[in-house]
């Protein structure tokens, strides 16, 4: 059974991951799930040598720095991300310390 996805994309030159579209099934919300979706990536981004990793968020603010995410400047992106990041949306950078 699926219960959710996420990608990672590695800056590894700025050693830091971002973790991008993460979503949750609905019937998933609330059980964990999406916890141990976050530990696997950070798992992976610690693998790859990052030792931080960001999400850009719309909505979900609230749940990623209950987790330890903590809001930071869109200047703080890695340049090659800075330069997809698109401003009319007003994403929130988040960032953790891995």
């Amino acid at each position: 059974m699926i219960f959710g996805c996420a990608a990672l994309h590695p800056y590894l030159e700025a050693k830091t991951a971002e973790m991008a579209a993460v979503t949750v099934s609905p019937k998933s919300q609330g059980t964990g799930d999406g916890e141990k979706l976050l530990k696997r990536i950070e798992q992976r981004a610690r693998a790859l040598g990052c030792e931080t990793m960001f999400v850009l968020t719309t909505r979900t603010m609230h749940w990623f720095i209950k987790r330890g995410f903590q809001p930071v400047e869109p200047e703080w992106l890695p340049e090659a991300r800075k330069a997809k990041y698109n401003w009319g949306r007003k994403s929130q950078v988040l960032v953790k310390k891995l």
